[in-house]
């Protein structure tokens, strides 16, 4: 919301110690003692109703000697941001965000960043967090595509499970590059050639972007049949709802070199059971991430070529 030139970031939903722990746990274990608590943050950045005054907070990070709290108060910005177009459907301040969050990784050791490789073979950076109650998740990531990612994932098992669900509603924005997303009616089918594979987590689930799963075959064959292919390109946003079948690639002119920002957040404040769907003579895949793959030379070169 704005009130004149002044962009306040309203928390009517939770209280700032709550977003600032929705925002540090998507930082490295290693440096949590590092970063910023609500106490360190002086009351000029807050109006009388607690809500955050995002110039006043930027303007306090400027002059910030620790490097973890200008990253941070420049992530929570970026978050206004994405969740701003997202609530109010507006087009999202593409630059003024790539900003906020591209220098909130750069300007800080890579060890605190969290980034790793999941089956799809795109590196993914989580940005936000909030699941004390799954009525109101949200999960905000920022996401790259280069053709150099691929040496870290199983290309072969990637296109065999590469058709899946999501238990929340999902949107994309493209910062760079071109994404394709396929879109399919999957259906319960005894003549179908495919199966379906429920994902199932190890104990590090509570863990940001840090679990191994494994895609076991509940036995269900299925029929896809594919409805759509959608082409979006830098500045686009599209949507998929919980439960719909899709998947995404990138084609990056330059080396496959796509970015994105991704939220997944609780649609009727209901969780619907997500699946992807497998080769039916399978009966379990395991689905690793790579950590750490260190995303600054990455970053720069979208920097490179951001306009």
């Amino acid at each position: 919301m704005s009130k004149g030139n002044t962009e306040i970031f309203k928390l009517d939903d939770f209280n700032f110690e709550t977003l600032l722990h929705s925002i540090n746990r998507c930082y490295s274990e290693e440096i949590q003692d590092e970063l910023p608590k609500p106490s360190d943050f002086p009351n000029s950045v807050f109006d009388k109703k607690k809500n955050i005054i995002l110039n006043s907070l930027l303007a306090f990070a400027e002059d910030c000697e620790s490097a973890y709290t200008k990253s941070v108060c420049k992530r929570i910005k970026g978050v206004w941001n994405i969740r701003k177009s997202r609530i109010h459907k507006q087009n999202l301040d593409l630059e003024d965000t790539w900003k906020m969050i591209s220098e909130s990784i750069l300007e800080i050791p890579s060890k605190a960043t969290i980034s790793s490789i999941g089956s799809q073979g795109f590196l993914s950076i989580p940005l936000y967090k909030f699941d004390d109650d799954m009525k109101f998740f949200d999960f905000i990531r920022f996401h790259i595509w280069e053709n150099s990612l691929l040496e870290y994932i199983d290309t072969d098992i990637s296109k065999r499970f590469s058709i899946h669900s999501h238990s929340f509603l999902a949107q994309s924005w493209i910062i760079q590059g071109c994404v394709i997303n396929d879109r399919f009616d999957v259906k319960v089918n005894e003549k179908g050639e495919s199966s379906l594979f429920k994902i199932e987590y190890n104990k590090t689930l509570n863990k940001v972007n840090q679990h191994t799963s494994s895609a076991v075959n509940t036995g269900q064959i299925v029929d896809i049949n594919h409805t759509a292919k959608e082409h979006f390109k830098a500045g686009d946003s599209y949507i998929i709802k919980a439960g719909e079948y899709h998947k995404s690639i990138s084609n990056g002119k330059e080396n496959g070199l796509s970015s994105t920002f991704f939220s997944f957040t609780t649609q009727d404040k209901k969780i619907i059971q997500s699946y992807v769907t497998g080769p039916t003579k399978m009966d379990e895949s395991e689905i690793n991430r790579k950590m750490h793959i260190d995303p600054k030379d990455l970053i720069s070169k979208i920097n490179s070529n951001f306009k």
